[in-house]
């Protein structure tokens, strides 16, 4: 039996621990020099995620949480502070950004009397989006600051005989003029009497105008002036607001202060990273595109946005997709472009590269030291399966393995990071349905628990795979392989959310039996492992290649009776319903509704199997989505916490956490206690008796027997 001591236990833990950071965590040694050159694993070949972002170009990051979005974004910052390259870079926590600018609700309630105004939902909004573009402005600012004090912009700055407060005093100016109670005058429209019909075309023309002020307190609006259109379509409200808010902000002065600023000192590109772009609410999604981003890529040949998102969570407004490089983190869109056995050769790879590098540096050892490997090539695959090249997946694994196995003196093998794997989908996936029922929308509740149902009967099919113990054409097998199923690329969108929240994951793409190109889909190694599902698939024949698409995994009559059974179309304005056999004619109307003509129709998931249970929640138990984040991961570690360890854990900023962490003490839901300059977090037993009394249960009623 191997022995470990205390030190190469602390240095694999705070390996793990590198690897499942969140977010902007840097990686840094003792003495806070930036670890990130040296850490740095690309999943492509000769850094070719790395060079792409380095171009100075608009990039568009996709990936699921944890595939290492925000990583290479501080390796390219890296890059650019090393090498003194004729640019500067500055980068934006949006979600983080967009929690700041949250109004003050007495606002825009003593603005809704005024004659002639805004309408109350309108100017709530406009507020909204006009703080939103300031605290991004401000954030700018003092990043930009920040680079060139600390960069060697500084020695240059000095021999242009600038100040910090000199060099910025453009942009501190309009951000002053911005924070005035009273506004400009601005061109747009206040109230506008408008109907939109299929009749009018492109090119239309219409002028509106209008003029309202009011005072009271120190608060006051004011808007006159006039603005044409040439897009008479179903957007036309939207793009002129947006027009409207534009002229408010002034983004022109800020740019021309930009590209002052910059070129002095020599700067040619400004680099600006928007993380967490897909946290963003959708309207608040719409406006960041169309007020900042699309504009400044069309006005400005200096500044490339570099934009971290998740798969299908995307909007590209008037950008030019083409024009734009987009790179795609997930698994598949690494590696999928060669067959099945080439794809799971380089994401293994990968993930051997990633723990070997970590475990180099930090344990000045080689991973012999830690892991079994006299079955090397199955370890690695196992650590494949668990993480699914997710490198922060990959950390949560090690870290449980490492508390299960190596402070027991027993390396890490393959049943250890099946265990690991387990643990991990018990605490941290299965979660995602337990506090789902407290969410604020019942639309949402419902289409959480809708996903629960078609997960129910995804897991139930392939259980009874495994007990009818044999392959189609087959040879006789006591547990066949029953991980993986396909469907039509139809149905993409339909298992997206249970993707982005880790159940499944899109493996890869081929030729059904009849020619078809379909999709497949792994269910989560942790979730087979607990539900004795055996994961992967056979390898001693070539034919084997094509066992995911054998006619037992096609999935597709699944969720075709799951469709019908609970989703409905719904138009947003008229709350007209429709056939979902009506939903191809929609897609080719844009989803515009057939009643009304100007509302927007949209599926609705519904469950109907735990619609009782979700209609006799209390209103009273209902939270906002990382008011909820916050209690699971205090109950799930069971331990008090401090903001900055809970929001390691959501993926989110600690003044994130600070913030809904007071909310829910004044709800008496958790402690908050003073601990030195940080507040303490403790999950208090009113909590857990209103929201986890019934956490030892299943997460998944099954159908079948198991």
């Amino acid at each position: 039996m191997p022995t470990f001591t205390t030190k190469q236990l602390d240095n694999f833990r705070e390996a793990a621990v590198s690897l499942k950071l969140f977010s902007r965590a840097e990686l840094t040694d003792e003495k806070d020099r930036s670890l990130i050159e040296k850490l740095y694993v690309d999943p492509l070949p000769n850094e070719q995620v790395f060079k792409t972002l380095l171009a100075p170009s608009t990039t568009l990051i996709v990936g699921r949480k944890g595939t290492g979005k925000s990583t290479v974004f501080q390796r390219v910052q890296h890059e650019i502070r090393k090498n003194k390259m004729s640019a500067i870079s500055a980068y934006m926590d949006i979600r983080n950004v967009f929690e700041a600018s949250q109004i003050d609700p007495g606002m825009a309630s003593k603005a809704e009397g005024f004659d002639n105004a805004l309408s109350a939902d309108q100017l709530h909004k406009f507020l909204l989006y006009k703080r939103f573009f300031q605290t991004l402005i401000t954030d700018l600012r003092d990043e930009l600051r920040s680079q060139v004090e600390q960069s060697f912009l500084g020695k240059l700055k000095q021999r242009l005989s600038g100040t910090s407060s000199e060099v910025f005093s453009g942009i501190d100016r309009v951000l002053a003029n911005l924070e005035k109670p009273d506004y400009e005058n601005i061109g747009g429209f206040v109230k506008k009497e408008q109907k939109v019909t299929s009749s009018q075309k492109l090119g239309d023309k219409e002028s509106v105008s209008g003029k309202v002020g009011a005072s009271e307190s120190g608060i006051s609006f004011a808007a006159e002036g006039s603005i044409e259109t040439q897009r008479a379509d179903e957007r036309a409200d939207e793009e002129v607001y947006t027009q409207l808010l534009m002229r408010v902000i002034g983004v022109n002065d800020v740019l021309a202060e930009l590209k002052k600023i910059l070129s002095a000192l020599g700067i040619k590109h400004l680099y600006l990273f928007l993380d967490d772009f897909s946290e963003l609410p959708r309207e608040a999604m719409h406006v960041l595109v169309d007020a900042l981003i699309s504009p400044l890529s069309r006005w400005s040949d200096f500044i490339k946005f570099k934009i971290a998102a998740y798969p299908g969570r995307v909007y590209l407004g008037s950008l030019d997709a083409t024009k734009m490089e987009v790179l795609n983190l997930d698994m598949y869109g690494l590696y999928g472009g060669s067959g099945v056995n080439k794809m799971e050769e380089k994401a293994v790879d990968f993930v051997q590269r990633l723990v070997e590098k970590r475990i180099q540096h930090y344990c000045k050892g080689g991973s012999a030291t830690y892991f079994n490997l006299r079955s090397a090539s199955e370890l690695w695959r196992s650590l494949f399966y668990a993480s699914m090249a997710n490198p922060r997946t990959l950390g949560h694994v090690l870290l449980y393995a490492h508390e299960a196995n190596l402070i027991y003196g027993n390396s890490v093998g393959v049943q250890a990071v099946q265990e690991a794997a387990q643990r991990y989908y018990e605490e941290k996936i299965a979660p995602f349905f337990t506090t789902g029922r407290y969410k604020i929308a019942f639309e949402e509740r419902s289409s959480i628990f809708s996903l629960k149902e078609l997960l129910e009967r995804i897991v139930s099919r392939a259980r009874s795979i495994r007990q009818e113990g044999s392959r189609e054409g087959g040879s006789s097998r006591s547990r066949p392989f029953s991980s993986h199923f396909y469907v039509a690329h139809d149905y993409d969108d339909l298992l997206l959310s249970l993707e982005l929240s880790f159940f499944l994951t899109k493996y890869f793409e081929q030729s059904d039996r009849a020619g078809n190109r379909v999709s497949v889909y792994a269910l989560n190694y942790g979730l087979c492992n607990k539900y004795q599902i055996s994961f992967g698939r056979p390898t001693e024949r070539r034919e084997d290649r094509l066992y995911f698409v054998d006619r037992q995994f096609d999935y597709n009559g699944i969720l075709r009776e799951y469709m019908n059974e609970n989703q409905e179309i719904k138009c947003e304005d008229c709350k007209s319903e429709f056939d979902m056999a009506m939903l191809p004619a929609l897609k080719m109307l844009n989803m515009k509704c057939p009643s009304c003509g100007k509302g927007q129709c949209r599926v609705v998931n519904l469950s109907k199997k735990y619609g009782d249970m979700l209609e006799a929640i209390s209103p009273e138990l209902l939270l906002p989505d990382a008011e909820l984040g916050i209690m699971q991961i205090l109950f799930a570690e069971a331990d008090t916490l401090v903001a900055s360890q809970i929001a390691a854990e959501l993926d989110c900023s600690g003044q994130l956490v600070g913030r809904r962490g007071k909310n829910l003490a004044e709800r008496a839901l958790v402690e908050r206690e003073h601990s030195g300059s940080v507040y303490r977090y403790t999950l208090t037993h009113q909590a857990k008796a209103a929201y986890f009394s019934d956490s030892n249960e299943d997460p998944l009623s099954l159908s079948d027997a198991g």
